[in-house]
């Protein structure tokens, strides 16, 4: 029976031009969405790729020198793009690709996409999830309205209730053939397409399969309370009239105007501080050049952590003093960045959480965490590249402190050592290790749902002949 009620509703939707040609319109903005957005990572991901043997090539090639020289040599490592940034690139436009590895620094990311971005791009509107989330509840209900005002018109709901037809039936073929319609032409195909792309391009496996599950359910999801909402308030509502402003309303308020006044409140309650008082910060707490005084201390530290009585018995003192340095800057590193990127974290967070306020905010969440273009996975590959730039400037400097080299004197070594340094690789970390984020906007969906199927049952109560 609920199956030949949400076929009817379905061509009844067909027949009605505007909205059916209006959905098919954000279904092809989505398509081609995703192929402007993944070729384009696929041509940035081929280009990381040579210049990163390239820079492997360099750095084994460098020649004979100091090893802590050959530190400040260093490389350039470079972020891959996420498997699903063709679905939603989040924060992935705004956030550096590649980083300058060197001694006693922990630079910037360098190279933002936005940099470059077209028209499109530069207002957020470019990204398959971007276009469900924002357009996506104008057209779910606009297809919402059309079945309910077509009912209207030709009176059929009227002729079903008197024939026994229960109300929760009707009820539920509609916003079943609403949100059949729109997750059948906006989220099935582009995931699907994602995935034989990914497949093509050897990046396909477990994780990218659930990723890519969980994705479509979270737009389906957000589709569904959509449908279920829009199709409440156009039955409820006087006439057609009152029906089209509140929903053309709650597309403003949900997808428009919450998430907006949601940032503000992030940025209120939890800011951040400028990027110029953080590097103050570091430049004060990790200093280029050491004072008379903090010279001694650390000249009495290098005593104790070598055992010996006098600064000539240490073997390189100018290499023990460089790895001294470095590794003070390690620990004003974790606490100063690592605490500015805690607060940017928690800044994501508290969006997410506040999913409760509005569907949109939810959706716009959970899309990003899982397909693993927010700021979590980007700091992941930052702490990775750090670890990685910290191992090899560590044994630059454990191979010079190993010789023993006094006043002018330079060990030197060559592409022996370079060549046991590993090639930087990175893999992202898998669904689930960085949850944080995904499971309020996860919870804030549920929520929104529940909502709006209690709104759906309330409404087929009330429905008379």
């Amino acid at each position: 029976m609920i199956g030949s009620l949400v076929r009817l509703e379905l061509t009844m939707l067909r027949r009605d031009r505007r909205a059916w040609w209006s959905l098919i319109a954000l279904a092809v903005l989505v398509l081609l969405s995703f192929a402007a957005i993944a070729g384009d990572n696929a041509r940035s991901d081929a280009d990381k790729r040579a210049v990163a043997a390239a820079e492997r090539e360099r750095w084994v090639g460098q020649g004979e020198k100091d090893p802590h020289s050959a530190a400040h040599y260093s490389i350039f490592a470079f972020k891959p793009s996420p498997a699903l940034a063709g679905l939603d690139p989040g924060s992935e436009p705004f956030v550096g690709q590649s980083v300058w590895l060197e001694a006693h620094h922990q630079n910037d990311m360098l190279y933002r996409p936005q940099q470059n971005a077209s028209l499109l791009q530069r207002i957020g509107f470019a990204s398959p999830a971007a276009l469900i989330t924002g357009f996506g509840p104008l057209i779910v209900f606009l297809l919402a309205f059309t079945l309910v005002a077509q009912d209207r018109e030709r009176g059929t709901m009227r002729l079903a209730l008197g024939a026994a037809v229960h109300p929760r039936l009707i009820v539920g073929s509609k916003a079943l053939a609403v949100w059949s319609a729109a997750a059948g032409l906006l989220v099935l195909p582009v995931a699907v397409i994602s995935l034989l792309s990914l497949g093509i391009g050897g990046r396909l496996g477990g994780d990218v399969l659930l990723r890519t599950l969980c994705w479509a359910l979270a737009m389906a999801g957000y589709l569904a309370l959509l449908a279920a909402v829009g199709i409440a308030v156009s039955l409820r509502a006087g006439n057609a009239r009152l029906a089209l402003a509140g929903l053309f309303g709650l597309w403003i308020l949900f997808a428009l105007a919450l998430p907006r006044v949601a940032s503000g409140v992030v940025d209120a309650v939890r800011p951040l501080p400028s990027s110029q008082a953080i590097r103050q910060q570091m430049a004060e707490q990790a200093p280029a050049f050491w004072s008379d005084e903090q010279n001694a201390r650390n000249r009495a530290a290098l005593l104790k952590r070598s055992g010996v009585r006098r600064i000539e018995d240490i073997p390189n003192l100018r290499m023990a003093e460089l790895d001294l340095m470095e590794r003070h800057s390690h620990a004003v590193f974790d606490r100063v960045l690592g605490g500015f990127y805690g607060k940017v974290a928690s800044q994501d967070e508290l969006f997410a959480a506040l999913g409760f306020l509005s569907p949109t905010i939810a959706a716009q969440a959970s899309s990003s965490s899982v397909s693993g273009s927010d700021f979590s996975h980007h700091r992941h590959f930052i702490d990775t590249a750090e670890r990685y730039r910290r191992n090899l400037v560590n044994a630059m400097n454990a191979d010079g402190m190993a010789h023993r080299a006094h006043g002018t004197e330079r060990h030197t070594n060559d592409a022996r050592l370079w060549s046991r340094i590993p090639e930087f690789a990175y893999s992202a970390p898998p669904l689930g290790a960085l949850s944080s984020t995904a499971l309020p906007a996860f919870a804030a969906l549920l929520f929104w749902l529940g909502i709006a199927g209690f709104l759906l049952v309330r409404i087929s109560r009330r429905l008379r002949p």
